[in-house]
């Protein structure tokens, strides 16, 4: 389980959309339209920041006695967040995606940034 939560939360419980032909209405189609997911990883992600940016503000000393080094440390953090932000992109993405073929093509008077 921790494993998989390292990964990303939206790696791991986003169902993406399938490919489909554009234009068409699939309510029916098993995808993931929550942006649960994505949410819980962008938490992780500014956790992760934060505690990269913290460890970057403590001094050589503070490390002296424990198994790892501050750059180590910092290191590890910097990828745990990296992890995570692709993996809200992905889930955000994917989300978008399945709410877009469930719901279909706009209206022919949609306007971005404009209509309803």
């Amino acid at each position: 389980m921790l494993a998989a939560l390292s990964s990303g939360c939206s790696l791991t419980f986003v169902t993406p959309p399938p490919a489909v032909r554009p234009g068409v209405s699939r309510p029916q189609v098993d995808c993931t339209t929550s942006y649960l997911w994505p949410i819980v990883d962008t938490a992780l992600f500014a956790y992760e920041a934060a505690g990269v940016a913290y460890v970057s503000t403590l001094d050589e000393s503070r490390f002296r006695n424990y198994p790892i080094s501050k750059q180590a440390d910092m290191a590890v953090g910097a990828a745990f967040a990296a992890a995570f932000a692709g993996s809200a992109v992905y889930g955000y993405v994917a989300a978008a995606g399945c709410r877009r073929i469930k719901r279909g093509p706009p209206r022919s008077d949609y306007v971005p940034g404009v209509s309803d």
